[in-house]
Order: structure tokens, then C-alpha cells, then sequence
């Protein structure tokens, strides 16, 4: 079990550290919310197999690991959420997810240990919410592959962790703490190295400080807007940050802080944009009632009639049929926008 320690302790301090460094980063609201996520895992994960050498102090173990239970789910459904959406900012209810924590340090204090089965619970069924908030933005979210993978591989490890978890509830045995320690250890090193070559996600954008960077974006969105204008690449289904930065022959980091500086976008929703003027100049042409809805999403590059509905509707408020039955020139500045 000291070996065991050890183990986890390596792998706990290796989350700590990348949790400071993503803190100290910059104050990126994505960036922040990762850095309390692996202080929390870390500090479930440590508590396991700490209380487990040194029995003497179970109790306060087991406070740590019912509260910093509590947190996970929450940190992870907000991160997600962040992730994507540059404009996410906590709001006062937002910040009601973290409330259940606060209930579990004063069950935890009442030695009511029964209610370890009920915030095991609640962790998987934010997680859930996680997964289900990201098929329901599929859409608009996976064109940012690089973004997409992550979450993915973030929310993959923390379900592993969570069957862990779940494990040593049932099997009160010293197997199970090395199960968690070997698992937690897999996922925290294995997050690193799919993240450290690809750091530039995580770095604050310079263009403020430095005006060469800028005119970079300047130029380098310029020839986005061009591409997207003359050839319509914009239409292609599967049309992702890494196979426009592959076009550009430029690096799709690049080409995500072009795209967030001069359109002040993220690639998704300047995606969606020429998607939707794409579709309200079908539905406004002459003789636009010869195509159905659906053929009109597909040609404006969506994958699903659903995705095109919710889009078309978020930001025209009214349906595409009802667009197309109300005519142009009630919404002359959509169509020319």
C-alpha cells in the first residue's frame, strides 16, 4: 500500500501541478474552471488511498472525499459549457451547482456516511448533463475538432475515475484503491500528453500587446472571409477548424485566434453564420418554393434538418418556413447583414 501511496501521489501532484499552471495561465473562464476540476480529482483520487494507510484519521478523509465529490460534476458541466462559448460568464445562479458541496461537509460532519452512494450519484449524473449539453450542440460544437476531442477525452476520464469511485463503495478492499490510484494516474498522464502539444489551446490571446500579432489575425481572416466567400467552403458538412487551417497552410491555432479576434466569433458560430445567410438567400430567392427545407439545410452545409431549425431560429427568432412565407422584404437587413 506505501508503494501504492507513492503512485498516487505522483499522479495527484502531477494534476495539482498543471492545475496551477492552468490558474497562473491567464484568466480564461475556461481555464479557471479546468484548474478547480483537477484540484478536486486530485484530492478525491489522494483521499482514497491516504485514508486507507492511515486509518487514524478516516473521518476527515472521508469529509474531503464526499466534498470535493460534490464539486466534480458541477466543475465539469461548467467547463464544458465555457469551453466553447468565449461570451460564458458565471452567473449568480450558476453558481447554485456548488450548493450540494456545501450540504455534503455538513453531512459529513453529522457522520451521516450513507450519503457517499447519493453524491457518487450526483457526479455521473453531471456528467451526464455534460455529454448531453454537447449532443444537443453537436453541430455547432464539433467543428472545433481540437476543442471537441478534448472535452471528450476530459469527460472520458472522469467517468473512468467515477467507476473507480464506485467500485470501492461496493468492494471495501485494498484491490480497489489500487484500481483508482493506476486509473487516475492513466488519466492524468494521458490528458497531458494529448494536451502539451497542443498548449496553444489554453494560452491568453496576445493581440492587445503585440501589433504584429495583429495584423497576423488581420490578414490571416482576411483570407478566411475570401475562401469562405468565393469558394463557399463554409457548405462542406465536415468543414473543421483543422482541415480550413489545412487549406490556409496555416496552424489551426492560428486560424482559431484570427477567427476570435477579427470576427470576435469562435469557428463554430462564424460557421453557422454563413450557413444561415447562406440558407435565407435560398429561401428569399424567386422560386425558392421549388426546394424543400430540408434540401435547403443540407445545400447550407448543415448535417441535420433539427440543427438547421435550432440555429435558423436562434438567431432569426422565427422559423425558416415562416422566413421564407413572410418574403424578403420584411427582413431586408437579415438577408443583407
Amino acid at each position: 500500500m506505501y508503494t501504492v501511496l507513492v503512485i498516487s501521489s505522483i499522479a495527484c501532484g502531477h494534476a495539482l501541478f498543471w492545475a496551477v499552471v492552468l490558474f497562473r495561465l491567464n484568466n480564461r473562464l475556461s481555464n479557471r474552471l479546468l484548474s478547480l476540476l483537477l484540484v478536486m480529482l486530485a484530492l478525491r483520487v489522494g483521499k482514497s488511498v491516504t485514508g486507507f494507510v492511515f486509518p487514524g484519521h478516516m473521518d476527515f478523509f472521508s469529509t474531503m472525499g464526499l466534498i470535493t465529490m460534490a464539486q466534480i460534476g458541477p466543475l465539469a458541466y461548467l467547463f464544458t459549457r465555457s469551453l466553447f462559448d468565449h461570451s460564458f460568464r458565471l452567473r449568480a445562479i450558476d453558481y447554485l451547482h456548488f450548493f450540494p458541496g456545501v450540504i455534503a461537509g455538513v453531512l459529513a460532519t453529522m457522520g451521516l456516511w450513507r450519503f457517499y452512494y447519493v453524491f457518487t450519484a450526483h457526479m455521473i449524473v453531471y456528467v451526464i448533463a455534460s455529454a448531453y449539453f454537447l449532443y444537443r450542440n453537436k453541430e455547432l460544437y464539433k467543428a472545433d475538432d481540437l476543442k471537441w476531442q478534448w472535452i471528450t477525452f476530459i469527460l472520458g476520464g472522469i467517468t473512468i475515475l467515477w467507476i473507480t469511485f464506485v467500485l470501492q463503495l461496493i468492494f471495501y478492499h485494498p484491490l480497489t484503491y489500487q484500481l483508482i490510484v493506476i486509473s487516475a494516474a492513466a488519466v492524468f498522464y494521458s490528458l497531458s500528453l494529448w494536451a502539451i502539444p497542443r498548449s496553444k489551446l489554453f494560452v491568453a490571446d496576445q493581440r492587445k500587446k503585440n501589433d504584429d500579432t495583429a495584423t497576423q489575425y488581420e490578414e490571416l481572416a482576411k483570407r478566411i472571409r475570401e475562401l469562405f466567400e468565393s469558394s463557399e467552403i463554409y457548405c462542406d458538412p465536415n468543414l473543421t477548424v483543422t482541415k480550413l487551417a489545412s487549406q490556409l497552410k496555416a496552424p489551426s491555432y492560428l486560424v482559431s485566434r484570427a477567427i476570435n479576434s477579427y470576427f470576435e466569433k469562435s469557428f463554430s458560430e462564424l460557421l453557422v453564420q454563413y450557413r444561415i445567410r447562406k440558407s435565407e438567400n435560398l429561401l428569399s430567392a424567386e422560386g425558392s418554393k421549388a426546394l424543400t427545407i430540408e434540401a435547403i439545410a443540407y445545400e447550407s452545409g448543415f448535417n441535420t434538418l433539427s440543427a438547421f431549425y435550432s440555429a435558423f431560429k436562434r438567431i432569426n427568432n422565427i422559423t425558416p418556413a415562416q422566413f421564407r412565407d413572410r418574403g424578403v422584404d420584411r427582413y431586408p437587413l437579415i438577408v443583407n447583414r
